[in-house]
This record gives C-alpha cells, structure tokens and sequence, in this order.
C-alpha cells in the first residue's frame, strides 16, 4: 500500500474532527445568544455607554441612567419584595412615598456599584424556570485586574418583556441584603414606611456626595 493510501483515512478523520469541533463552538455561541443572556449582554452595553458618555455631566448622566433603570428593572416587584410583610397591609399614599425614595436609592447604588467594574461579559446562565433566568457576568475590578463575578436575575417570558429582578455581586444577592436591612429597621421603628423612605433618602444623598468626590478625584489625575 503507498504512502498516499495510508495518509487518506486519516485526513478524513481530522477532517470530521474539525467538523465536531465547529459544530460544538456552533453550539456554544448558541447558547450564549439566549434571550436572557442576550438582554443582560445588550443593557450591560447600553449602561456603560450612559456611565462612560464624557458629553454628560454628573446630573444628565444620573438622570439618563435613572431612566434607563426603570425600563429595564422591575422597580416595583423589587421594592415590594425589600419590605417583605410589611407591604401587605401598607397605605398606598406609603407605600408610593417609599417606592420613589427606593428607586433613588437603587439608583445610586447600582450606578455606584457598576462603575466598580469594567468590560462586564456574559459567560452563561442557568435557568430555573421558563420565565426566571439567573445570566452569569465576568468582570473586571476598575482599580486593579482583579476578577469578579456578577449575576442577574431576569424574570419574564423567553423573548418577552424580560426585567431584572435582582444582581449578585460575589455571592449577595443586592435585593435579599436590602430585605433583611429593611425589614430590620421597619421592626425597630413600628413599621413606618414613611420613616423608611426617609432614612433611604439620607443615604441616597450620602452616596451621591461620595460619587461627586469620586467623580472630582477621577477628573484631577
């Protein structure tokens, strides 16, 4: 038998190998395009454009940011779940008064929060129902190359009006922790909201100071 003849099985078998080989890469982009990864990838890239965009000042950039929170955040389910039992039987008049000082709050604390990080990606998800999607984010610290990981919660139908429930920075999921906080301070204070919704904004301000500091120690390197 030539050389010729012995060489040929075995180009078609690297050939077919290649071939699995593509098909599984295929595979695996496919996976990656799923709607709830694909919303969180898209809204990450949206996010960075408003936090990086040099043609806003402080307040344009928190207000755009603000807005493009409430279309892609269900502001309402999350704020209801933070009071745990004590929305149940709360006054509405309250229970508005605390979702708007909320969405401040969030606001500042998500903005804050993802400016910690830079070139956030996608790397999977896991789906705990038809309509609930926990997406899985890598990301990088802004102040070093230290690695971190995030993950967001997405709840809606497959291709649907899909919202963010909640993110999970190194383990915490960020709605849980404010329940727990919430619900602590609502004991200590005979569950008023009001007073609730006041404390919040106290350290929506608080935060904002601290932002504006930052932002000032950015601009003067």
């Amino acid at each position: 038998m030539s050389a010729i003849g012995v060489l040929r099985p075995a180009s078609v078998v690297a050939g077919l190998l290649a071939l699995v080989a593509v098909a599984a890469l295929a595979v695996s982009d496919a996976r990656a395009a799923s709607p709830a990864e694909s919303f969180v990838q898209t809204n990450i890239e949206r996010t960075y454009a408003i936090l990086n965009d040099d043609t806003l000042d402080a307040s344009q950039r928190r207000e755009q940011f603000r807005a493009f929170l409430h279309s892609i955040v269900d502001i309402n389910r999350v704020a209801l779940f933070t009071l745990g039992p004590y929305a149940r039987n709360a006054p509405p008049g309250d229970l508005d008064t605390f979702e708007r000082s909320f969405t401040d709050f969030l606001t500042v604390v998500y903005q804050r929060g993802l400016e910690t990080y830079s070139s956030p990606k996608v790397t999977g998800s896991t789906e705990r129902a038809a309509d609930d999607v926990i997406v899985n984010v890598a990301a990088r610290m802004t102040n070093g190359n230290q690695s971190s990981t995030l993950a967001f919660r997405v709840r809606g139908p497959s291709g649907g009006n899909q919202l963010v429930t909640d993110i999970q920075v190194e383990g915490a999921w960020l709605a849980i922790t404010q329940r727990g906080d919430f619900t602590a301070y609502l004991q200590q204070h005979g569950g008023n909201l009001s007073a609730l919704a006041a404390e919040l904004d106290k350290r929506t301000e608080h935060l904002r100071l601290a932002q504006s500091e930052s932002d000032i120690r950015r601009r003067d390197r």
